[in-house]
C-alpha cells in the first residue's frame, strides 16, 4: 500500500445523484430504524426479514467516478498494489451495506450514508476485495461504532488503515515479496492478514518476488558498472538500469511500497 491522493471534489454524479440518494437512504432508515438493524433481541427468524438498502452501483460505479479513481491510484488496487486499469472494483472503505467485526455474522446496518461519499470509495481488485476484504471493517473499540447516519465516524478507531487519511508505511513494511507490521503493531498485521497480502492462495506474492528479482538485476548491473568505470557500453547500459530503478519507487510504479523497502535495504530479502 501507499498514500492515495484524490482531488478534493468529488465526481458530478457523486456530488448530485449521489447526494440525493443518501439523503433518501437517511430517510428510509429514519422511518423504521429497527426494520433495518440486526438487533440483539431478534430471533434467528427476525434476523433473516432485515429490510435491506438498495444501492445503485450506477452512481458510486459510474464510469466518470472510476476514471477518477483509475488516475488518481495509477490503475492499481489500493491494497495489493498490482495493475489492474479498468477492471477493478469501486470498493467501499467502510463497507455499505453489512459488516463485521472479525469472524462474527454480519452486522445490519452497514454505512450506507456513506455509500457515494468519494473519501470512502477506493480502485481494488477483485481479488482482495471479493475474497478478502469483503465486509470487513473491525475496530479497536466496537462501542464507538457509527450505527446510522446519525452518528460521527470521527470517534471510530479504524484496524484498517485509510490509504487516503494515512502514510501505510508508518504500519506495513517488506522484507523482500512478504509484507510485514513495523514494530509489530496491530493495525498492520491485521491489514497484512485480512487482505491476505502474503497469502499463498494468491498468485500476488509470487508476482512480487519476479518483480523484485528483476529490479535486483538492475540493481546489480549499477553495482557492476561502478566497479568498471572504463566500459562505456557497461556504463550506458547501468544509466538505463538506474533510470528503472528510480521509475521504480514513483507512485504509478506496480508494487511501490516493497520496490521502495528493497531498494532501501539494498535488496537483503531478495532472492534472485
Amino acid at each position: 500500500m501507499i498514500r492515495i491522493h484524490k482531488p478534493k471534489m468529488p465526481p458530478e454524479k457523486l456530488a448530485i445523484d449521489g447526494k440525493l440518494k443518501q439523503q433518501e437512504l437517511c430517510n428510509l432508515y429514519s422511518q423504521n430504524p429497527s426494520l433495518y438493524e440486526t438487533g440483539t433481541k431478534r430471533t434467528q427468524a427476525e434476523k433473516k426479514t432485515i429490510q435491506k438498502f438498495n444501492f445503485a452501483s450506477s452512481i458510486y460505479g459510474h464510469p466518470t467516478v472510476k476514471q477518477e479513481l483509475i488516475k488518481a491510484q495509477h490503475k492499481k488496487c489500493c491494497f495489493c498494489e498490482s495493475k489492474i486499469g479498468s477492471d477493478g472494483d469501486v470498493e467501499h472503505f467502510r463497507p455499505k451495506g453489512a459488516y463485521k467485526q472479525g469472524l462474527r455474522q454480519l452486522q445490519y446496518p452497514g454505512y450506507y450514508w456513506l455509500a457515494y461519499e468519494w473519501d470512502n470509495l477506493y480502485l481494488c481488485c477483485t481479488g482482495c476485495n471479493q475474497r478478502y476484504k469483503q465486509n470487513l471493517f473491525p475496530l479497536q473499540d466496537t462501542t464507538k461504532r457509527a450505527s446510522n447516519h446519525t452518528h460521527s465516524i470521527d470517534d471510530e478507531q479504524p484496524l484498517f488503515i485509510d490509504m487516503g487519511k494515512e502514510e501505510p508505511s508508518d504500519f506495513i513494511g517488506f522484507r523482500g515479496e512478504f509484507a510485514y507490521e513495523i514494530n509489530g503493531n496491530q493495525r498492520g498485521k491485521i491489514a497484512i492478514k485480512s487482505l491476505g497480502l502474503n497469502s499463498k492462495e494468491r498468485a500476488i506474492v509470487e508476482k512480487r518476488l519476479e518483480h523484485l528479482a528483476s529490479l535486483k538485476i538492475f540493481a546489480d548491473l549499477v553495482d557492476l558498472a561502478a566497479s568498471e568505470p572504463s566500459n562505456i557500453a557497461l556504463q550506458d547500459l547501468a544509466k538505463q538500469a538506474k533510470d528503472m530503478l528510480d521509475a521504480a519507487i514513483l507512485d504509478n510504479a506496480e508494487f511501490t511500497a516493497a520496490n521502495r523497502c528493497a531498494i532501501d535495504s539494498k535488496f537483503q530479502y531478495v532472492i534472485g
